[in-house]
């Protein structure tokens, strides 16, 4: 039995679906959903934001509560945050496993933030071409954006995510008691992807944020079951960006070149707050975007307490960058706008046009 009521929202992919299960959770609760959906694994690596294993008392036990369930459960402790997301982080994680032996039987499980459970999947995607994996996110941002959808990758110097594969995993147990232990900046950082979700698909969450934004412990839950429903309808709808699933990246053009240019300093939701607006700004600029929700957005990323300052944050590093965007195709850029809350659309900009006029709405 789960220790509190939980949503459980099915990834409707054919053979490859899977549940996503939020709410809070004791370890025995997240150790018999992983060993049911698991199966049995020939051994199950855990790999472990290193400051999660740390700060959170909720590692230990997890870990516990999965050895008394499966077989040869070993745990391996990751870079903290957005040093796990690069090759040669990679490289020792799996090479750690070829020494301990896991073989295409074996089961990963990641935990931590999106960094960690980015590189989870990747590994899983690429250790002996590929094994199965589960998913316990400890952060917000991680809660309602990196563990769904099956997107894995790593970043490289000329850019964020450039490295990657598409491969789902078996189960995801978003388990908000890790919460309890994340800074205020990361909650920020996770909502920045919430209101992206209520404007991309969903307008009255979008409606509801701006009346209320600041949720109570009682309020958040339903906030990132929502966010994540908005997630599973367009990823079950287009697995693999070849079309709608694109609208996700909605922020991510400027939000990627601006955190890159930063050095990573930025968080990854404070880059897509600020990527967020370059994007409204720009809808606005072209027509797009209706009058005014700019200015809307704003004034709600304000309050949330993520970062806003747009014209300050463009460099010719950061125009240089999107140039690198994976989301370019030869000289134009998909770009994603919003016409109004819950409404997404693609475009296909001209890089020189885009620069141009992305740098005139900025500012």
């Amino acid at each position: 039995m789960y220790s509190l009521a939980v949503s459980i929202l099915r990834v409707p992919l054919g053979d490859r679906s899977y549940d996503v299960h939020i709410g809070t959770f004791g370890a025995t609760d997240i150790a018999e959903r992983l060993a049911e959906d698991i199966g049995e694994p020939s051994g199950v690596a855990v790999l472990v934001d290193e400051h999660v294993a740390e700060v959170s008392p909720r590692v230990a036990p997890l870990v516990e509560a999965l050895s008394a369930r499966l077989r040869r459960v070993q745990m391996f402790r990751l870079p903290r945050g957005e040093s796990a997301k690069n090759l040669a982080a990679v490289e020792r994680t799996c090479q750690w496993l070829a020494e301990q032996g896991y073989d295409r039987g074996g089961v990963i499980v990641g935990m931590g933030g999106g960094a960690a459970t980015d590189h989870a999947g990747f590994v899983a995607s690429i250790y002996l071409r590929g094994i199965g994996f589960a998913l316990c996110p400890t952060t917000l941002l991680a809660d309602v954006d990196a563990s769904v959808g099956g997107k894995t990758g790593v970043d490289i110097p000329a850019g964020k995510n450039l490295v990657g594969a598409f491969h789902q995993p078996r189960v995801v147990v978003a388990d908000l008691g890790f919460l309890q232990t994340l800074p205020a900046r990361e909650v920020a950082a996770g909502m920045a992807e919430v209101v992206k979700a209520g404007l991309i698909a969903d307008g009255q969450l979008f409606a509801s944020l701006e009346a209320n934004p600041t949720l109570g412990a009682d309020q958040l839950p339903a906030a990132i079951a929502a966010a994540v429903q908005v997630k599973i309808d367009v990823v079950s709808e287009d697995e693999r960006e070849s079309g709608r699933r694109a609208i996700l990246n909605f922020g991510h053009t400027f939000g990627h070149a601006v955190e890159a240019a930063s050095g990573y300093e930025l968080l990854h939701g404070e880059a897509v707050s600020l990527g967020m607006l370059a994007a409204l700004s720009l809808g606005e600029a072209r027509g797009v975007t209706e009058a005014g929700l700019t200015d809307r957005s704003r004034a709600l990323l304000a309050k949330l307490a993520l970062p806003v300052d747009v014209k300050a944050r463009v460099s010719p590093e950061v125009v240089t960058r999107i140039e690198v965007d994976k989301k370019r195709r030869s000289d134009k850029v998909r770009f994603v706008l919003v016409p109004s809350p819950g409404e997404a659309a693609l475009h296909d900009i001209p890089l020189p046009e885009l620069k141009q006029q992305l740098l005139a709405a900025i500012g």
